[in-house]
Order: structure tokens, then C-alpha cells, then sequence
């Protein structure tokens, strides 16, 4: 923000009779008043006089309650003019309270107040000169609306726009200011000032009209020494900031010897090698290091002497405190710098100088890879901008802002600092406009869980990873709805929508993800339609409502049959049939899926394959089964589901030999090759999925399916070699489960069949060794297990059963 110019230049200067009346001797005074009491007549006086007073105060209260609504904007105007403001402040608040005031007295108390605020806020700082000023804006708006009292046109304008230019409120300051000109040319220079000023601080104002205004100014006749020295500063500031270091110099010659040596010029010149080293690095002339050096060392003195000499000047110490730590940053005295912003920041605390310089700590760390001190001084200078649009800071420019900020943000994105990245995302909110605080935080999400889902765990297990990321994805989609809401009138509102519900179907939240798709589809007539469909109708199978979902998903093949959707639609369809048993229709939909114009390279072709395997597999049409997942895993060998596949077809060829062995009771199983060729089948790939499965659990990458499916094919494989009489690697393989389960109820059923293997091989000791462990790990499981839900047996059961196995070794 701007300083207040009580100072502003002037070409005259009028000198008040009232001022040479206070100049009257003491003694002059003291000696009338004491002749005054001293004489009889003069006592007489002194009581006619009081009683005239008195009389007068009365008929002055009088006139004030019932007057005309013209003698009350009188004497509010010689209130002013006396600068008399407790007295404006309550006489103009009676007025606007008052319903039925005249508009003339309402349009002088609306003058009165700016006025008043105004001299007010002159004689504050910090806070409280902020707040005046605005009370003083607000008048002064009102005033403009309803018309400014005939007379003080100009001088509202004036004041008004003067007002403005201190909230940095730069054009429209402009605006009155050139009004007021226009209706009192005797306002020309200090408008001429002022215009001068708003261009110069202004970021979107105009460096060369700031200087034709300057040089206005400067042709102004009558102008004193203290106005000429403040003009040439003036000009030589905004040749700083038009880049021209000489310039600016050539205007301080032009200051008075008393000029020279204020701080003023100090503070200048100190800016003049400060921008002559800032050049020398853009032009990376390395080999003027000298040059530099000396620049360097000239504006850190200049900027020392006016923080030591300038003690009547606090604006002019914190600008030279700020400007030390910016030089010695340059000069790469890193922890100088530093020190020197600190001190402006506990020293200057209710001035510009004070935010910029934690601003530049901000950065600084940030060079310095100080990651969480960046973000935590840089969220602090966010929460003190209280409004980005509107803030204002003479030495940091909105773009810089913007800039530090994204810079910061994206470098902890790319360093993996998410909590950081959520944290300067969260310190925007309030402050910068949603939604830009909407996308990072929404980016910052997403970028977190697909960290997650696709990083290996540090501490717990993969799934611990998956669901965390689940979690940031619907926090994601959270985000991304409230930017859709906010981008409801723009063209991105759709895409907003769509990005929303894809991150809530990723983190599992299908209940919000159907209710934002079906948002989608009522505002998006055509784009991503199919998708759409087929996306809200996963989403209500997920939910249990496979009747929905057919609704959706049938609207989706039936308007939509050509596009790549509707094929993914049919797989869907077929596993909302099988959840509602309906097995023909699931199977008519597969079979159209492998029938029709897709061909094996497809995704839905392959799907469907590996489905329609499944399926046959699970209805027990073991022949279909068989032909369709041994395509399947001939086709896609590298497919995830293949593990799972060949666990199905050592399923069906140890059916198959079990079968076969039943049709020959009569022909030993171990003697009918056909049914030994059928259980080397069923060996080999269980021994495939097992030498795989295995190298996952050693890798510690396993999922809760994974490990479910692993002790499946183990169990499998047992019952396999037991069949084939390889006795003691069936009991191999069920140690090893025994082994990885310890203290599953899963484990019970391993150490029988361990048993029946002992028992087989005549060694009934150890089989019942075996029986009593399995015993022992019975009685270990917790009471509150069920058991029947994951064996074969209830906890009654399964010592029934050891008992009866004890009994019959």
C-alpha cells in the first residue's frame, strides 16, 4: 500500500491569520488576563459575558433542533473546516440516522465523514490507517452516488480519489482525481503528484505516463526546494522502474544540497546499484565480478545509513530493511539475508516491507531445499493476503505470487512431499479463488494414490497401500465435484463431472460415483454417453442392485451397439445375471461377446473368454470349461487371471481322474493310466501356479486373493500326490502350508490330511503325532472363531472328528 503524502508538494504556501494569533507572546496574554480579574468593572464584564455565552450555547441548540436543514450543513462544514472530526463524526451520524433529513444535510454529512476519515487515517498505521480508509471509501462511494455538496465538489473528488490511491485502488483513484482537476485547476499539481504515484505502484499502470505526470509536476511555477527534491525522487523512482539505472541518477542531480543527503536520496541510490547488480547476473557477465562487488557494497551502505540515520522516518527504515536482505541475496550471503528479513519482519511489522520479506524467506528456503519451512512461511504470507485478487505489495508483484507458488507446489509433487503440497493447497483456501484450490488439492490426491497403488509398502502390506489410495482417490472426486459446482456455468462443468465420478469408481465409492454420472448424463447429451452408461451401471452392480444395473447396462447395448461399450456392457450384464442366478442369460451375452465382431485381440473378447470359462466351470460343464480356459490361457499366458485359470483346469483334470477312477472300482486308481495321465495334467499346473504364487509371497507382494488362491493350490496339489502315491512330498507339501497358515483354522485340515498320509505309508505314529498337533491348534484358535465358515467342519465337529480318527489309525 501506498504512503500517506501529507506531505504532498504544493506550489504555495498560505500562511493562516489564526496561526500569527497563536504566535502571540505568554506574557502578553497572562498579563491581560490578570488585569482582566483585577478591576471591579471587569468583573461586571466577565459575568455579562458568561451570561451572553450561555444564551448563545442555547439558541446555538435551538437552531440545531429546529433550524433549516441549511444551517446544519453549514456548521457541519465548519466543523470540518475546524477539523473539529469528534465533532463531525456525531454530528454527521445523526444526520444519515435520521429517515427524514433533508438530501442537501445528507449529502454534507456523506462529505464530512470522508473528509474526516480521511484526516484520520493520515495520523494511523498499519491495521487501524487501513481500516479509516475504507470507512472513508465508503462515504465517499455514497457521496458520489447521491452528488457531493455544491461548492466541495472538488475537494470530495479529490479526497475521495486520494483515499482510493492509498487502498491501492489505482484506476478508479485516477478517475476522481482527474475530475477534481478539471473542476479546480489549483488540485493540478498535487494530482499531477498523485496520477504520477498510481502509475508507478499501479502493476497494470503506465511507466511512461507516470513520468509525463512527473514532469507536470516539476513545471509547476512557485514550486519550493522541499517540493522540487520531492519531484526529482519521484522521477528518478520511476526511471528505476522503467529499468534505467543513469537516469535515475541524473535526476538526484538535480536535488538541492539538503536533499542530497536525505534519506530519501540514500534510499534511492541504494536502489540504483541495486539494480545495476541485479543486471550485471540477468546478463550473466561473470567476468565483471568486480563491478558487481562494488554495487553490492554500495547499496548495502546506502541502505545501513538510512535504517541508522532515518529515526523519524519508519516507512523510509523499513524499505531500507527490506532492500538490505534483498541485496544481501544477491550477493549470495544467504544466512545475512535471511537475518536481515527477520529483523524487518519483528521491526516493521504493520508495513509492506514486512509481508515481502516473508515472502522472500519463503523463497529462500525454497532455493535452499528447506521444503517444509517453504511451505509453512509461504502459507502464512497466504492467510495475510486475506484476498489474492485484491492484494497489493509494492516490491511483489501478483505474478511473482502466483509463480513461487506454483513452483513450490509442483516441486513437492515431484519430490513426493504430498502432505506438503495438501498443506499449501489448504492455506490457498480463502484466500486465492476455489477454484484453483479445488484443482490442486484434487491433483495433489490423485497424484498421492497413484503413488500408492503403484509404490511398494514401506510399513504393513499392499493392501494397506491400495486402500489408503482409495481413499485419496475419493477425496479426489470430493474436489472435483465441488469444481464442477463451481464451474457449473462454464464449458468445463461436464469434464469436471466426468474427472469426478472416474476418481470416485477408482476409490470405491460407487454410491457417489453413480450419483455424479447420472448428473453427467442429464447435462452431457452425447460425449462419452456409452461410457457413461456402462460406468454408472458397474456402479450400481457394486451397490447390489443387479436389476438397475441391467436397466442401464441393456439401455447402453441397445442405443449404443456399435460403440467399443457395448461389448464391455455385455460382460457386465452377464455377471449382474449370474448374481441373480439367471446363468443362460449370462451365458447368451458371453457367447454374443465371442460370436460377434470383436475379435481375440480385444479386451471384452478376452474378458469374455475368460468368463465364459469361469462360468462353465462353476456349473459344473466340465467339458466346455476344460476347452475354454485352455484357450484361454494358451491365447494370454501373461493375463493376471491365468493363475486362477490353471487352478480350474487342475480342478476339472482332477475331476476327471476321480470320475474315471469311479467308473473302474474294480482297476486300481494308481494302476489306470488314464487316470494317471490326468493327474499329471492336474500336477503340472498346480505345480506352475505354485512355483509363481511362491515367488510372490517371497516378494511380500501378495494380495488377500493372491494368498487365498495359494493355499487352494497347495491343498490341491497334496490331494494330487497323495493320489499318485508320492506320499512324502503330499506330507511336504502340506508342511509347508501348515507352516504359512500356523494359526488359521485352515490349518486343521492340513494336518489331517497330513495324517491320512502317514497313515497310508503305514506310519501310524506319526500319524497320530500329526492328530495331536492338529489337536493342540484346535484347542489354540480363539473361542470366537467360527470355524464351519472357512473349514469343513464347527468346532464340535472337528473334535468329533480327530477323536474318531485317533480311534481308527
Amino acid at each position: 500500500m501506498p504512503e500517506p503524502q501529507d506531505q504532498v508538494p504544493q506550489a504555495t504556501v498560505e500562511k493562516s491569520p489564526e496561526r500569527a494569533e497563536r504566535r502571540m507572546p505568554e506574557a502578553v496574554r497572562q498579563k491581560g488576563i490578570r488585569a482582566l480579574f483585577g478591576s471591579k468593572w471587569g468583573l461586571l464584564a466577565l459575568v455579562i459575558g458568561s451570561v451572553v455565552v450561555v444564551a448563545g450555547l442555547g439558541g446555538l441548540a435551538w437552531w440545531w433542533l429546529t433550524g433549516k436543514p441549511e444551517d446544519g450543513a453549514t456548521a457541519l462544514f465548519e466543523a470540518v473546516d475546524a477539523q473539529d472530526w469528534p465533532t463531525v463524526h456525531e454530528m454527521a451520524a445523526k444526520a444519515l440516522a435520521d429517515k427524514r433529513a433533508d438530501p442537501e444535510l445528507l449529502r454534507a454529512a456523506l462529505f464530512a465523514q470522508l473528509v474526516a476519515y480521511t484526516a484520520e487515517a493520515d495520523r494511523q498505521t498499519g491495521t487501524e490507517r487501513h481500516r479509516m480508509l475504507l470507512l472513508a471509501a465508503q462515504f465517499g462511494d455514497q457521496a458520489t452516488i447521491v452528488g457531493l455538496p455544491p461548492g466541495r465538489e472538488a475537494d470530495g473528488l479529490f479526497t475521495l480519489g486520494r483515499t482510493l490511491h492509498y487502498l491501492s485502488r489505482f484506476a478508479e483513484s485516477r478517475k476522481y482525481l482527474r475530475e477534481a482537476a478539471k473542476l479546480d485547476s489549483q488540485k493540478q499539481p498535487r494530482v499531477n503528484w498523485l496520477m504520477a504515484e498510481s502509475h508507478l505502484l499501479d502493476p497494470e499502470g503506465n511507466r511512461q505516463e507516470a513520468l509525463r505526470f512527473n514532469q507536470a509536476f516539476l513545471l509547476t511555477p512557485g514550486l519550493d526546494a522541499l517540493s522540487q527534491n520531492a519531484g526529482w525522487l519521484q522521477q528518478a523512482r520511476i526511471h528505476l522502474a522503467l529499468g534505467s539505472p543513469d537516469a535515475a541518477e541524473e535526476s538526484l542531480k538535480h536535488l538541492t544540497p539538503k536533499g542530497v543527503n536525505s534519506s530519501e536520496a540514500y534510499l534511492v541510490r541504494g536502489q540504483i546499484a541495486l539494480l545495476r547488480a541485479q543486471k550485471l547476473v540477468q546478463n550473466k557477465e561473470s567476468n565483471r565480478k568486480e563491478e558487481f562487488l562494488k554495487y553490492i557494497n554500495e547499496a548495502r551502505a546506502s541502505f545501513e545509513r538510512v535504517k541508522s540515520d532515518a529515526l523519524g522516518d519508519e516507512s523510509a527504515r523499513a524499505k531500507a530493511a527490506y532492500l538490505l536482505g534483498v541485496i544481501l541475496n544477491l550477493g549470495e550471503d544467504y544466512d545475512g539475508a535471511m537475518a536481515a528479513w527477520e529483523r524487518c519482519c519483528s521491526e516493521f511489522p504493520d508495513y509492506p516491507e514486512s509481508w515481502a520479506a516473508r515472502f522472500q524467506i519463503a523463497r529462500l528456503n525454497h532455493r535452499l531445499g528447506r521444503h517444509d519451512r517453504t511451505v509453512d512461511e509461504l502459507a502464512n504470507c497466504i492467510q495475510k493476503m486475506v484476498d489474492a485478487e485484491r492484494f497489493l505489495n509494492p516490491w511483489i508483484s501478483k505474478e511473482d505470487i502466483r509463480q513461487t507458488v506454483d513452483q513450490v507446489w509442483l516441486d513437492c509433487l515431484d519430490k513426493k512431499l504430498f502432505s506438503l503440497c495438501l498443506k499449501l493447497a489448504n492455506g490457498m483456501e480463502g484466500v486465492f479463488t476455489p477454484e484453483l484450490v479445488y484443482s490442486l488439492r484434487a491433483k495433489t490426491y490423485i497424484a498421492w494414490g497413484e503413488y500408492l497403488e503403484s509404490s511398494k509398502p514401506e510399513d504393513g502390506t499392499t493392501e494397506d497401500n491400495k486402500a489408503l489410495a482409495r481413499r485419496y482417490f475419493r477425496l479426489a472426486g470430493d474436489d472435483l465435484t465441488r469444481l464442477a459446482r463451481f464451474r457449473a456455468a462454464t464449458r468445463f462443468y461436464t469434464e469436471d463431472l466426468w474427472q469426478a465420478a472416474d476418481y470416485y469408481y477408482r476409490g470405491g465409492s460407487y454410491t457417489r460415483a453413480s450419483r455424479v454420472l447420472r448428473e453427467y448424463l442429464r447435462n452431457e447429451a452425447r460425449r462419452r454417453n456409452p461410457q457413461a452408461l456402462l460406468r454408472l451401471g458397474e456402479c450400481l452392480l457394486a451397490m447390489g442392485k443387479p436389476d438397475d444395473a441391467l436397466r442401464v447396462l441393456y439401455e447402453c447395448i441397445e442405443f449404443h451397439s456399435k460403440d467399443a461399450a457395448s461389448y464391455k456392457a455385455r460382460l457386465w450384464a452377464a455377471y449382474a445375471h449370474m448374481e441373480k442366478g439367471e446363468y443362460d442369460k449370462a451365458e447368451a451375452v458371453l457367447v454374443e461377446n465371442l460370436a460377434g465382431e470383436l475379435a481375440p485381440t480385444s479386451l471384452e473378447w478376452r474378458d469374455s473368454l475368460f468368463t465364459v470359462g469361469t462360468l462353465y466351470f462353476r456349473l459344473g460343464r466340465d467339458r466346455e470349461a476344460l476347452e475354454k480356459l485352455e484357450e484361454a490361457v494358451r491365447r494370454y499366458p501373461q493375463d493376471r487371471r491365468v493363475p486362477e485359470a490353471r487352478y480350474f483346469l487342475a480342478e476339472l483334470y482332477l475331476r476327471a481322474a476321480v470320475a474315471k477312477a469311479s467308473t473302474q472300482p474294480n482297476i486300481p486308481a494308481m494302476q489306470s493310466a488314464l487316470t494317471r495321465d490326468l493327474l499329471q495334467s492336474a500336477l503340472e499346473e498346480l505345480q506352475v501356479i505354485q512355483k509363481e504364487l511362491d515367488s510372490q509371497w517371497d516378494r511380500g507382494g501378495t494380495t488377500p486373493a493372491t494368498q487365498k488362491l495359494l493355499r487352494n493350490v497347495y491343498f490341491a496339489l497334496g490331494d494330487v500326490l497323495y493320489r499318485l502315491g508320492r506320499f512324502g512330498d503330499a506330507i511336504n507339501t502340506y508342511v509347508t502350508l501348515t507352516n504359512r497358515l500356523q494359526s488359521e483354522p485352515e490349518v486343521l485340515d492340513a494336518y489331517m490330511q497330513m495324517a491320512r498320509c502317514y497313515r497310508a505309508m503305514g506310519r501310524t505314529r506319526e500319524a497320530q503325532t500329526t492328530l495331536q498337533q492338529a489337536k493342540i491348534m484346535l484347542n489354540r484358535l480363539p473361542p470366537d472363531v467360527a470355524l464351519e465358515k472357512s473349514t469343513p467342519f464347527s468346532r464340535e465337529e472337528w473334535q468329533a472328528r480327530l477323536a474318531w480318527l485317533e480311534r481308527h489309525l
